[in-house]
């Protein structure tokens, strides 16, 4: 046997059909975003505003023409940053096309025509979804007291109606492209889950699988090979033995198809009169004394596994001619050692590169316990393992 260490498992989440996760998630996003550039689209209509007035009230052709190039300009930026922080936000890699908004912003209304100060909101937008929340919501809210500022200085009406509208209008665009990257990510989770889910279960399987067939197939092989000892000498035991074996067997069937169902529970007392037949047949004389108060059932459950899987070890890695089991409760915590006489020093290695104890580990991490295993000053190996109850 080898000292385990003690390994937490966290419970997965069930999972649906990983092709229906992904057409849903493929559905949401398509949707959330389509209506994230709608609405941009929508917003960036008021750009055009100023636009028709320059047109309809004869000003200058270069009124028109520089604040035109100046709209293409902030509308081309504005989308492209909408594009990148639909995927990801506050990552500040477009923080050059925020800039560039809010400067074409802030100068249109000053070097062309007030009536541009309708698109304030883009630049607070702009900065809200580009830098860091904490730095982004600064910069929004300096670029705010910026476009008010220019806005009492152009002597321009409604300055408390425009801030308004800038406020909810820019909060809105800003929500709702950060809420299509938050959608993304939630289903992007939940994919990360149902493969998380689906590893978990593929470990409980085979932890199952092994500790379960790993004492059965022991059993039968050791009972196997005594019986054909017996054959010539002995047939009234040798039938006993072979008995053993088909019950063996037949529970060792009943096991793997509730392993896989995920439905065993182990009897305590069942396990330890089970081992200590296996070991007496074995030649390994068997003590137990165990506490006869019951215990609760998550704890009997995996003190079975400890036992099963510490009388494993016992038939395949030593040669031991003694084996003690005990237990003892106290008001807290229950204590197993399982102590033999024969194992190696150093104690060798649990087939499947260890599995069977660092199993054990995971199965007792959930309860609170711990497990240990080591020589003693007397020679003895002994696993101990303590379960809170």
């Amino acid at each position: 046997m080898t000292s385990g260490t003690v390994q937490s498992i966290t419970p997965a989440a069930g999972a649906g059909s990983p092709a229906a996760g992904q057409v849903r998630r493929a559905r949401a996003v398509v949707v959330t975003r389509t209506v994230a550039y709608v609405f941009t689209v929508v917003m960036l209509g008021f750009g055009l505003l100023p636009i028709v007035t320059a047109v309809t009230e004869r000003r200058s052709w270069w009124v028109v023409i520089v604040g035109a190039g100046g709209f293409a300009v902030v509308a081309t930026a504005f989308i492209r940053l909408v594009t990148h922080a639909m995927r990801h936000p506050w990552s500040n890699r477009r923080r050059e096309d925020a800039l560039l908004v809010t400067g074409i912003v802030l100068l249109l209304p000053v070097l062309v025509d007030r009536n541009w100060q309708v698109i304030g909101f883009l630049a607070l937008a702009a900065v809200a979804v580009t830098f860091r929340p904490r730095y982004g919501l600064l910069m929004a809210a300096g670029v705010l007291v910026l476009i008010t500022v220019e806005r009492i200085l152009l002597d321009t009406p409604g300055v408390v109606f425009l801030t308004v509208q800038d406020v909810l209008t820019g909060a809105a665009l800003a929500g709702i492209i950060v809420l299509v990257a938050f959608i993304e990510e939630l289903f992007t989770a939940r994919a990360e889950v149902a493969r998380l889910a689906v590893d978990a279960e593929r470990v409980r399987f085979a932890r199952d699988l092994h500790d379960t067939l790993g004492h059965n197939l022991s059993a039968i092989a050791l009972k196997s090979e005594l019986a054909l000892r017996l054959l010539d000498r002995d047939a009234v035991r040798a039938r006993s033995e072979l008995n053993d074996v088909y019950g063996i067997a037949r529970d060792s069937l009943r096991d793997v198809r509730t392993v896989v169902k995920g439905y065993r529970r182990d009897s305590l007392q069942r396990e330890l009169e089970g081992v200590q037949s296996v070991l007496v047949a074995a030649g390994v004389r068997c003590e137990v004394a165990t506490p006869a108060e019951a215990l609760p059932a998550p704890v009997e459950e995996v003190l079975a596994w400890a036992v099963r899987e510490a009388a494993t070890n016992l038939l395949r890695h030593s040669s031991a001619s003694r084996c003690r089991i005990s237990m003892h409760r106290s008001d807290d915590e229950v204590r197993l050692d399982v102590a033999n006489d024969g194992a190696a020093s150093p104690a060798p290695t649990d087939d499947i590169g260890g599995s069977g104890l660092t199993g054990l580990a995971e199965r007792l991490a959930p309860l609170g316990g711990t497990l240990t295993a080591g020589h003693r000053a007397d020679g003895e190996f002994v696993l101990t393992v303590l379960v809170p109850c």
